[in-house]
């Protein structure tokens, strides 16, 4: 069990905190938050405005086309507008134009617009606060003319707030000018809509805004944070022109069709509306980046638009309308949430695997994240996203590290004395029972593979050294990576060969099983090595491999300075041998009866013979592997291998005549099957000399 001191750990939870915060203040960060927030709403998509007493009356490009006069308009055209909408039974009438010069065209207009704003009694006009330059003490209010103001006094600054990014997402409702109070256009706006008295005060809180009946929570900038309905054109919009061209308005000609007299007026699309009247034409530069700057509209194709400023306040005036407001976590919550998610985390890492660590600390950025997006959605909360997820990250980056220098204090000397002499499982083996470290070995019944690359010498005399050596490294690697997958580790090399071993130093019962299925896969992808670099020498590689399971010590053999891992004993020998056997037969895998009673559930194999090896004088029987068992068999090989060991029996039998019918079927059925060519040989042999009858069947090996 690791030791992790109380005090260091607290250090560096408090360190990661801090580290938090102070990465927080970073612009990109920030800019990056904010565009969490288009996210979001892009995420959860527009929302229905059908019950929304909001309309838009545009000023557009249709309507610059199809109106006699050019812009700027003659002020008779809002009072015409104005008239339209009141006879229309609408409830409040917004005038987003800054109208705050004389009409120099025609004075008489001015005065016909004080009319119809007077006689409508529903109308608010705009004004802003404009900074004019470095040369005023104070910004200049733009207020309506005076003439204006005489019909009707309500009018309201259009200002709206960019965020740092420059994306325009909150709405300013009250702006201080000289010590005075100015609302905004939609404030204003609602107060018509409600009637509330001019002589009730505006309630202004750090949390909120008290207005009448109207409760409004402010962000932590003062501002309104929008909830915007949807991107461009969410809201009903009808143009300039239509809510003009009435029987007594002429429109240039093809576009006088006194539509609402005809149609807007009889349709009632007004009635109790709130008409907010502004322009969408690029020329005026009233429109803004919204966080619906992107969208996807009703064709499915991709779009980016800016939003008009007329409709950026329709949306301020529809979330107050709906009580649609957002919910912010408090700051300190916030810092209670990132300190609880850095301390769980940072613990998770020290308490649990690698594994399993990243998968808690990913599965808390994920489930973080997108449960912003959902209560987004559902619930209109408003929480940081990229904060906790930096917290998260550094938690478990500054947890990990933690782990890693307590482990790497904890197991330094054994890592730097074994690391570059033995395989990695060797390196955890002894890391989990350093009192390995001793010389010596202990007794265990494993499997060991030797490999060898067939005729490699001829080869070998052919290639320049440096290509020699680029196409063994070539080979092993992809042998290696074998021998790696089955959970075996690499004992040496020794030029073109390799030994393996299998159920050590971690035990695990399947060994031989695995031992047999490396083998299987080594012969595979040496046919599909690409040896194209070297096909003037070589067109392919073959090799042979031996198998033997059985009782060897295992452990660290040497010197006390230097020593190796490895096994060693008779039934590595006889790994040794077998592979060499294969020559005798022509086979490429050769395993002793010990893997196949181990191995012979999961693999094909057939019985080759009963040996004596060079150097041992206890015979053994050997057979060759050919397959797994889930692996699809030739056709031919299938119906040759029963014919096969009928030969073999046949064979041991002294029934000479019937073995070599059954060897040549082989052959007729696998020319190429070096076994039955081999089998065939000898009894044609016996045939003319059988022989001695004390004869044992054992077939003895001369050479290794």
């Amino acid at each position: 069990m690791k030791k992790y001191s109380v005090f260091t750990i607290a250090g560096i939870i408090v360190l990661v905190f801090l580290l938090t915060l102070l990465i927080q203040v970073i612009p990109a960060l920030r800019s990056l938050e904010l565009k969490t927030i288009d996210w979001r709403f892009q995420w959860r998509g527009p929302v229905s405005v059908e019950e929304s007493p909001i309309v838009l009356v545009t000023i557009d490009d249709q309507s610059w086309e199809s109106l006699p006069e050019r812009w700027p308009w003659p002020r008779f055209y809002y009072a015409r507008v104005i008239e339209n909408l009141t006879r229309a039974g609408a409830r409040v009438i917004g005038l987003d134009v800054i109208l705050d010069k004389p009409d120099i065209q025609n004075l008489a207009s001015d005065t016909a617009l004080a009319r119809a704003i007077g006689e409508s009694g529903k109308v608010v006009l705009a004004g802003k606060v404009e900074d004019t330059g470095q040369y005023r003490a104070y910004p200049m209010l733009v207020e309506p003319l005076p003439l204006l103001l005489s019909a009707d006094s309500s009018w309201g600054i259009t200002a709206i707030q960019s965020d740092p990014d420059g994306i325009y997402r909150q709405y300013v409702m009250v702006q201080e000018h000289r010590g005075k109070l100015l609302p905004s256009f939609g404030l204003e706006i609602l107060q018509k809509y409600f009637s509330i008295p001019d002589s009730l005060k505006i309630d202004i809180q750090p949390e909120k805004i008290s207005y009448s009946q109207l409760s409004i929570p402010l962000s932590g900038e003062g501002l309104l944070r929008i909830n915007f309905a949807g991107p461009v054109g969410t809201f009903p919009r009808y143009s300039f022109d239509t809510v003009i061209d009435d029987e007594n308005f002429e429109l240039k000609d093809d576009f006088d069709l006194d539509y609402f007299s005809e149609s807007l007026l009889p349709s009632g699309v007004f009635q109790d509306k709130i008409v907010l009247i502004g322009s969408t034409v690029a020329e005026l530069h009233d429109n803004f980046p919204a966080p619906f700057f992107e969208f996807t509209d009703r064709e499915g194709n991709v779009r980016k638009a800016e939003m008009p400023g007329v409709e950026i306040h329709a949306n301020a005036v529809w979330t107050i309308l709906n009580s649609n407001y957002f919910h912010e976590l408090p700051n300190l919550y916030s810092l209670i949430l990132i300190l609880a998610l850095i301390v769980l985390i940072y613990f998770s890492v020290l308490r649990l695997s690698t594994i399993w660590a990243i998968l808690i600390a990913a599965g808390f950025l994920l489930l973080y994240n997108l449960g912003q997006f959902f209560i987004f959605a559902q619930f209109r909360y408003l929480m940081p996203m990229v904060v906790p997820t930096v917290a998260i990250a550094l938690s478990f980056v500054g947890g990990t590290l933690h782990d890693y220098i307590v482990t790497q204090r904890e197991k330094k000397m054994i890592i730097g004395a074994f690391e570059r002499f033995v395989p990695q499982k060797v390196v955890k083996e002894l890391l989990a029972h350093p009192e390995k470290l001793q010389l010596g070995g202990e007794e265990r019944f494993l499997t060991v593979l030797f490999m060898d690359l067939a005729d490699f010498t001829t080869v070998s005399e052919k290639l320049k050294p440096t290509d020699l050596v680029n196409l063994i490294n070539l080979y092993l690697t992809e042998m290696t990576d074998i021998i790696f997958k089955y959970d075996g580790i690499i004992d040496k090399y020794e030029g073109d060969a390799l030994m393996a071993e299998f159920g050590a130093p971690v035990y695990f019962e399947d060994h031989a099983v695995k031992a047999c299925y490396a083998a299987i896969e080594m012969q595979e992808r040496l046919k599909k090595l690409n040896l194209s670099k070297y096909r003037d020498v070589v067109s392919s590689l073959s090799c042979r491999i031996g198998i033997n399971s059985g009782n060897m010590i295992v452990g660290n053999m040497g010197s006390k300075n230097v020593f190796d891992y490895t096994v060693m004993g008779d039934s590595v020998n006889l790994a040794s041998r077998l592979e060499g056997a294969n020559k005798k037969y022509s086979t490429h895998i050769m395993i002793s009866e010990d893997t196949y009673k181990l191995a012979k559930e999961n693999v094909v194999s057939r019985p080759l013979d009963l040996i004596r090896v060079k150097g041992r004088q206890k015979p053994v029987r050997v057979l060759e592997l050919i397959s797994r068992r889930d692996q699809q068999l030739a056709d031919n090989l299938r119906s040759m291998l029963p014919v096969f060991v009928n030969g073999i029996r046949y064979y041991h039998l002294r029934d000479w005549k019937k073995a070599e019918d059954c060897f040549k079927f082989c052959l007729r059925v696998v020319p190429e099957d070096g076994p039955s060519r081999e089998y065939l040989r000898r009894v044609q042999e016996y045939t003319v000399e059988p022989p001695p009858d004390d004869w044992d069947g054992v077939y003895t090996m001369y050479s290794k």
